[in-house]
């Protein structure tokens, strides 16, 4: 009798996770497709897109079981956002809450659907790989924050413990000359199972991790812009200093 509960959990808990996947992945393909079906009257428009697939990550949450709260105040004009990084969560909270552009991997753009839809709001890729990859991401970056703002994860990968990784500093010598502010943003999740690491698959770790348990909460703290400096160092650590600060002020979780 004991294991009654546990075996409809072990049914239940994939189950739900494969639905709320399927879903989300159809309705983002049905989303793209209208947007580039519009875009053959009216043209292509990242900003447009952008509006499409926040709007979509607002439905996304609801499918994730996963409450976002916003404190501070967001941009009103463009600027670049770098946040600790914890999950892929990240994407959809963050694209859900502030409507931004995005620094990715340059494989990013190859994965199904979301690679297409990461492309057509504008994201900025980084082959890492490629000798010049860097230098291209740096003139798309420096393009992109003219007209909207542009979230960056210094980190470069996720990470669990209580305080961000090590930033990469040459992201901040090229931030200090770009003409925008630098916000800072930090993402605190009510649960450690948000946090994708233990090198999980996305599919193990949605079906393990974030549909086990109860909803996942999510705050997002939107820090005041920092003081324009071309010193890389002290504005990594300025902002360093700044994601850390919420999490020291009101623990690692919401």
């Amino acid at each position: 009798m004991d294991q009654g509960p546990k075996t409809i959990e072990a049914l239940t808990v994939p189950l739900r996770a494969y639905t709320a996947t399927a879903t989300l992945v159809i309705t983002a393909a049905l989303r793209l497709w209208a947007y580039k079906l519009a875009a053959l009257w009216h043209g292509r428009s990242p900003q447009r897109a952008r509006g499409i697939m926040q709007r979509w990550n607002w439905f996304a949450w609801k499918r994730l079981q996963l409450s976002v709260e916003v404190q501070g105040r967001p941009a009103t004009t463009p600027c670049v956002y770098v946040a600790n990084h914890r999950s892929y969560l990240d994407i959809a909270v963050l694209n859900g809450a502030l409507g931004s552009a995005f620094l990715s991997r340059a494989d990013v753009a190859r994965w199904p659907v979301f690679g297409a839809v990461a492309q057509e709001v504008g994201t900025v890729f980084v082959d890492r790989d490629a000798l010049h990859g860097r230098f291209r991401a740096a003139r798309a970056l420096m393009h992109c924050v003219r007209e909207t703002s542009v979230v960056v994860f210094p980190e470069g990968t996720t990470g669990g413990a209580q305080h961000p990784g090590p930033f990469e500093p040459g992201l901040f010598r090229l931030l200090g000359h770009l003409p925008v502010p630098v916000v800072p943003v930090t993402l605190r999740y009510s649960d450690r199972r948000a946090y994708w690491v233990d090198d999980l698959t996305l599919w193990e770790h949605l079906s393990t991790r974030v549909f086990r348990g109860t909803p996942l909460r999510c705050v997002v703290h939107v820090g005041e812009s920092l003081s324009p400096s071309t010193d890389d160092r002290a504005l990594s650590q300025a902002a360093y200093a700044a994601i850390c600060n919420p999490i020291d002020a009101y623990g690692e979780l919401c």
